[in-house]
């Protein structure tokens, strides 16, 4: 029994640097060119090659995101683009949906390629498909697919599957009604989330509104529950959504995967048999809970989504805590946090370190010149005191 590869999302250099030190196994990432974020930090080529070196050093690994279905126009910009990724900056793989973008990434690399989830693969045939014609090295399955599929589609080719995260209310992310809503491309990085918006719903007879809901608002995929489903059906790696998620983000649930991933495959292994199951998760739950999400349903990993995975009184988020900053720098003369978010002396603060989880803490914040700071503002360095136990990359939070 292996034990899958634990994938975070990386929206720019410092979230990959942070997703590695709480736990990720490997990141997936955007660059300039073809990566369905259009409005994402996205990574420099400079900054791809940094990443991936910080990555090669950790013994950890850095996937790229070409996964936007290209029209004729694309292809004089793809080529060079692939060029320059198999000469001079080397990710350990690709994701791709695009069979065209696939043919050219063989043509012109020697770099792995991963299927998108949406190329919607769903079935073993599909998977052979791609490994055979194509030359694909793993899956990431439709979200529509169950887990109770995975084994026998994983007996052709290494499977990975979403566990957390935004959903979308079309079939595997192939939506088009930001393109006919606002002259945006979903399927090119430019979605405006029209599945996220109030919707009046009319009477067909006389025209008059009979109510208003948010008709295709997904919930957000919370798959802590299935982590266990998901070693013994042998999945090779378990995703969580959310390029252009905060660094909190991206550190709490990096965070709470990897200790789920550890604890079940323990178990399983029978190394570990110390803590209940239900109140394991019920922990893991509340950190989840700290950071902004919509309410949380299984999305298709036990069974077939249905009414229950869509929230029609609201689009809102929810949280228990407010994202502070991230420690820049330690030692033994302090700490530098560059904070976010506006916060007074004297707050309750709490530092969530991977391995360690959460650190509370007042403390009499400082400029960089050592003088007392009363009210912190946005974008701003503050000096801590070295008695805190605290490290380059900690998230620090507010909690409500």
């Amino acid at each position: 029994m292996n034990k899958p590869e634990l994938l975070a999302p990386a929206g720019n250099l410092n979230k990959l640097k942070i997703a590695f030190r709480y736990g990720a196994d490997a990141v997936y990432v955007g660059g300039t060119v073809f990566g369905l974020r259009k409005y994402a930090d996205n990574f420099t080529d400079a900054e791809l090659c940094e990443g991936i070196a910080w990555a090669n050093r950790l013994g950890k690994k850095v996937y790229l995101v070409l996964n936007g279905f290209a029209q004729n126009e694309d292809v004089a910009e793809i080529i060079p683009h692939l060029k320059n990724l198999q000469d001079k900056i080397r990710p350990h793989a690709f994701i791709i949906s695009d069979i065209g973008v696939a043919r050219l990434a063989k043509l012109y690399t020697d770099i792995p390629i991963h299927i998108s989830t949406q190329a919607s693969v769903t079935n073993t045939y599909g998977v052979a498909y791609w490994k055979d014609i194509v030359g694909a090295t793993r899956v990431i399955l439709a979200r529509e697919v169950s887990l109770s599929v995975c084994n026998a589609i994983s007996e052709v080719m290494e499977v990975e599957t979403f566990v957390h995260g935004a959903m979308c209310a079309s079939y595997s992310g192939k939506c088009v009604i930001s393109n006919y809503a606002s002259g945006r491309d979903s399927n090119r990085g430019g979605c405006v989330q029209s599945c996220r918006h109030n919707y009046e719903v009319l009477d067909p007879k006389t025209h008059e509104t009979r109510f208003n809901s948010y008709i295709m608002n997904a919930k957000d995929l919370s798959g802590i529950a299935y982590v266990g489903d998901a070693i013994r059906a042998n999945v090779g790696s378990l995703k969580i959504e959310g390029r252009m998620k905060s660094e909190q983000y991206v550190a709490t649930t990096t965070a709470v995967y990897r200790d789920v991933i550890d604890y079940f495959y323990d178990r399983l292994m029978g190394i570990r048999v110390d803590e209940d199951p239900l109140s394991f998760l019920q922990k893991a739950q509340l950190d989840l809970e700290s950071v902004s999400h919509r309410p949380f349903s299984h999305g298709g990993l036990g069974d077939r989504m249905d009414g229950d995975s869509i929230r029609y009184e609201s689009s809102g988020y929810t949280k228990t805590s407010d994202y502070i900053g991230s420690i820049l720098h330690s030692d033994a003369s302090g700490h530098i946090l560059q904070s976010r978010q506006t916060w007074q002396a004297g707050a309750r603060l709490e530092a969530f370190q991977p391995g360690r989880g959460v650190v509370s803490f007042q403390i009499q914040p400082r400029d960089m010149e050592n003088r007392p700071i009363q009210t912190v503002n946005p974008n701003s360095l503050v000096w801590l005191p070295s008695e805190l136990s605290l490290a380059p990359l900690d998230v620090i939070r507010a909690p409500h």
